[in-house]
């Protein structure tokens, strides 16, 4: 049973050549490229710059689908690149917009509700204020009672050492 694991990645080189290989550990196998112990193809063209990655999927797959892309001209994939760059920043674009309307949109409700006398503000989100525990007078007095007696203690105790005689000797 082979884990869906592995990724197809899309590096480019530093002559703006495209190398293809599969890994079932991104981070490790670009470090390891641009430390020049990778492909015999990328260690004399580094650094490499990750341009395109697959979702997880089996190592058959994923060397089937390195198989398919190393099939393809560069010059195809270099437009196939482009193309996407340009969708993934409106893509990203939109998402940004779309989650600062949305805060927008819960700080005016929560502005309207505060001036209706709906709800209380709320308060600043960090260190959460810890109640100190009262002690009632019964027990504070036990504890101070409890301390003088093991003081006493230890004061009748160095008095008992000094008091002892000495022997002298003949």
């Amino acid at each position: 049973m082979s884990e869906r694991k592995w990724l197809v990645y899309l590096v480019q080189c530093s002559d703006q050549s495209l190398y293809c290989g599969i890994t079932n550990n991104l981070n490790n196998r670009l470090a390891v490229h641009n430390a020049g112990k990778g492909a015999k193809y990328t260690r004399s063209r580094r650094p490499v710059t990750l341009v395109g990655v697959s979702s997880e999927m089996t190592m058959s797959q994923a060397l089937k689908l390195e198989y398919r892309v190393k099939q393809v001209p560069s010059s195809r994939k270099k437009l196939e690149l482009t193309n996407r760059k340009d969708e993934t920043i409106m893509s990203i674009r939109k998402e940004l917009v779309d989650a600062v309307l949305k805060q927008i949109k819960g700080l005016t409700n929560a502005i309207e509700k505060m001036i209706n006398g709906d709800a209380k503000p709320k308060k600043a989100a960090g260190k959460k204020a810890t109640k100190k525990k009262s002690v009632s007078k019964k027990k504070a007095a036990k504890r101070k009672a409890t301390v003088k007696k093991a003081s006493g203690k230890a004061k009748a105790g160095k008095k008992a050492v000094q008091k002892t005689p000495e022997k002298k000797e003949e």
